[in-house]
């Protein structure tokens, strides 16, 4: 055995980087686990495993040391554990973001009849309504288009300023459930306009079916809402990306934000 390798000295510091690693990849695995696309079960887990590795090897040297590693199985799994939940964090604002998306969508469906054919989402083995899947897979393109993900490991890095290793979650809960709220509000307001016509519709059908109480208004209202409620949607697809963007370059910072940056 070489002088070098039996330094203990350098078994040390091998010893400690191998652990700053591993605990920046619990953080990135978080993440990873709550981001949108690349946390779905159609990307394959070996995949996503060799990207967490790249980047906790990329990252690693602009990661700040903490003052101490824990050194004992119980510390190390409570200091995984807070890391885990960070990433966790970040990565669920941005899922949040674009569930207020799938939120008008079925809100939209309720209102045009398509309530009564909701499906298996692939991508999430969840049900799913037709409106809100297909904007989803919209705002899933515009993540990448808008260079979401470039900025989530800006704000990765950056997370280790705000929520120092080792120091557990500073989690806001205030500004958490503010920002269900909001993204609630925003969803509506996506919304809005097909649920404003269909209920001038409804309104409309219901003042004709009371003068000509002759019409079949069951038969009618159905196929007339849908057809009135997929040209409103074909309509309003155009001001998603307008619509959304804003959010997406919004959330890496609001992601620090409820961390207490």
């Amino acid at each position: 055995m070489t002088p070098t390798l039996s330094d203990a000295g350098i078994w040390a510091f091998t010893g400690a980087k191998a652990g700053l690693w591993v605990l920046v990849l619990t953080r990135i695995t978080g993440l990873l686990a709550a981001f949108p696309i690349l946390g779905s079960e159609q990307m394959p887990l070996q995949l996503r495993a060799a990207l967490g590795a790249l980047l906790a090897t990329v990252l690693l040297p602009v990661i700040p040391v903490p003052p101490t590693l824990p050194t004992g199985v119980p510390e190390l799994v409570g200091l995984m554990a807070s890391e885990l939940a960070i990433g966790l964090l970040l990565g669920t604002v941005v899922a949040w973001t674009l569930e207020a998306i799938a939120f008008a969508g079925t809100l939209m469906d309720t209102q045009m009849g398509f309530s009564f054919v909701q499906f298996i989402d692939p991508a999430t083995s969840q049900s799913a309504s037709v409106s809100g899947s297909l904007m989803m897979q919209m705002a899933a393109l515009l993540v990448f288009l808008t260079g979401l993900h470039h900025q989530m490991i800006l704000a990765l890095v950056d997370s280790y300023r705000v929520a120092p290793m080792g120091q557990g979650v500073p989690l806001q809960a205030m500004g958490l459930i503010a920002m269900i709220g909001q993204l609630l509000a925003k969803g509506f307001q996506l919304a809005f306009p097909v649920l404003a016509v269909l209920f001038l519709l409804d309104l409309i059908l219901g003042i004709a079916g009371k003068f000509m109480p002759q019409l079949q208004l069951l038969q009618l209202s159905f196929p007339l809402k849908i057809a009135v409620g997929t040209v409103i949607l074909g309509l309003l697809l155009r001001e998603v990306g307008p619509w959304l963007v804003p959010l997406l370059e919004r959330a890496p910072k609001l992601a620090l934000k409820l961390l207490g940056g």
